[in-house]
């Protein structure tokens, strides 16, 4: 019942989202009990979901949604069948809802495009990168600050991307990066989660919004609604990976933590870019704790197995 996505630790989340609506709703037409899939069923598949990406709060909306819409069916009694068709609807609609979103996103983005063009970022963010890639197919002036985003170089894979459609892009090593936040005029990060007070994002983005706060550099968070949680829901957690993934010939002695995220101060950034428009600090709280959630997703996962 794992999810194949669990172990990716590399694409960035609107490839994964993808990928998690399109193995729920796989498993709603495959694996459900005879009479159509009961609500228990679908959540343990939920939360399923969830855990396989613990820091993504898209997947806790996603699960939210099939399971409101699994517990309906159920009280009006429908068919088996007809069960079936309506959770996947909902998953198959959800999905196009956060592609719309995302596009969405993409489209406003020049709201906070600085007119030096001279953008920092961190790790790899699909709707980042499409935002930036936007900028340069309308001839606006660009220039792409990176950094590598150790352990597994995602930013290395946006610095190639960026150059091959022809964006000047700059690389740095992690520790490098707010070196040259002075020669940026805006800090753009995707996030995996906005929470009341917190957004959660790349190990290393922390220290980069603090510089960002002592030159003054607007720091601009990039989410879909569907990213939104409120601090009531304690599923979302900040797990370990695969040590192997930071050194994967450690030798006997050396204990490797591998921490991909973080949670940071909303109060940092200057606001977050959503299909509705940006929203500052008061409109996020209240957007946030107004979210659903499943009451069956509330509380915390089982505590994450480590490797070593």
């Amino acid at each position: 019942m794992q999810p194949p996505f669990e172990t990716d630790s590399v694409s960035p989340q609107t490839p994964l989202v993808e990928e998690g609506a399109a193995w729920l709703a796989g498993w709603v037409r495959s694996s459900s009990s005879p009479g159509g899939p009961a609500v228990a069923e679908v959540v343990a598949a939920a939360r399923v979901l969830c855990d396989a990406q613990p820091a993504m709060a898209a997947f806790v909306a996603l699960a939210t949604r099939a399971v409101s819409v699994a517990r309906k069916a159920e009280a009006e009694e429908a068919p088996p069948a007809e069960r079936v068709e309506r959770i996947v609807t909902a998953i198959e609609t959800w999905r196009a809802d956060f592609t719309a979103a995302g596009e969405a996103i993409v489209r406003a983005s020049p709201e906070a495009l600085p007119a030096t063009g001279w953008v920092a970022t961190f790790t790899r963010s699909s709707l980042v990168e499409r935002a930036l890639l936007a900028a340069h197919e309308a001839k606006r002036p660009l220039h792409v600050l990176c950094a590598e985003s150790r352990p597994m170089n995602e930013g290395r894979d946006l610095a190639v991307a960026l150059a091959a459609r022809g964006v000047p892009a700059w690389l740095a090593v992690d520790g490098a990066l707010g070196l040259l936040l002075p020669q940026a005029a805006a800090l753009w990060l995707g996030v995996d989660a906005v929470r009341e007070h917190t957004f959660v994002a790349k190990a290393g983005t922390y220290g980069l919004v603090l510089v960002a706060r002592e030159i003054n550099l607007p720091v601009w968070l990039f989410a879909q609604r569907a990213k939104f949680l409120p601090d009531r829901c304690r599923r979302l957690a900040l797990p370990r990976r695969d040590p192997a993934e930071v050194w994967p010939d450690a030798p006997s002695g050396v204990n490797v933590v591998n921490l991909p995220f973080e949670e940071v101060p909303l109060g940092l950034a200057r606001g977050v870019l959503t299909e509705s428009g940006f929203l500052g600090p008061r409109e996020i709280e209240d957007a946030a704790a107004s979210t659903p959630v499943a009451p069956e997703l509330l509380d915390p996962a089982p505590p994450l197995a480590t490797t070593r």
